[in-house]
């Protein structure tokens, strides 16, 4: 006998009710087939990071986490009987080796946003960014037109390259 953890996503869309409905049918089905439920963690309504056709289009889920023992031909059943059931946008199974970690409680999804917010945006740890140090030790960026004072000091700072270059290929040719 093997450990497994089935995570699923329930659609929001069957409402309240229904979640403990689902989760008990599957909780029975599981008994029914010899497997040993060692937990149901259900970790509730969450947003979810996209959306697509095959998840009807929801944008959030109700999310369940089974964890059981059993044998590896129950496995087969358990994944034709979540394909026929409309309640179940998306499922994973997946062997557990070792023991079952348990979270008492998963952090809401606007704790997680105000966290990201506080550390500078999501993409903020990053570093760099306009004018900032290269991670390949490469030249800083150029300026743009926009942020010089004036159209002279632009052209001036492009000139002065070229005016250095036209005397060196003179005096190289000479």
């Amino acid at each position: 006998m093997k450990k497994y953890e089935m995570a699923c996503v329930l659609d929001p869309q069957i409402g309240d009710a229904q979640f403990e409905k689902v989760i008990e049918k599957y909780e029975n089905f599981l008994n029914t087939n010899g497997a040993e439920i060692a937990h149901i963690d259900r970790w509730g309504l969450r947003k979810m990071a996209y959306t697509s056709v095959n998840l009807k289009r929801r944008q959030q889920g109700y999310y369940v986490l089974f964890q059981y023992t059993a044998d590896s031909d129950l496995l087969a059943k358990v994944e034709e009987e979540i394909k026929l059931d409309d309640a179940i946008l998306r499922y994973l199974v997946t062997v557990v080796k070792g023991e079952f970690l348990r979270i008492p409680q998963l952090a809401s999804d606007t704790v997680v946003e105000d966290s990201m917010v506080q550390r500078g945006g999501y993409r903020g740890d990053r570093g760099g960014g306009p004018g900032g140090p290269r991670r390949d030790g490469g030249p800083p960026p150029r300026r743009d037109r926009e942020e010089a004072d004036t159209v002279a000091e632009v052209a001036e700072e492009e000139g002065e390259g070229m005016e250095d270059q036209a005397a060196d290929i003179e005096d190289t040719e000479v």
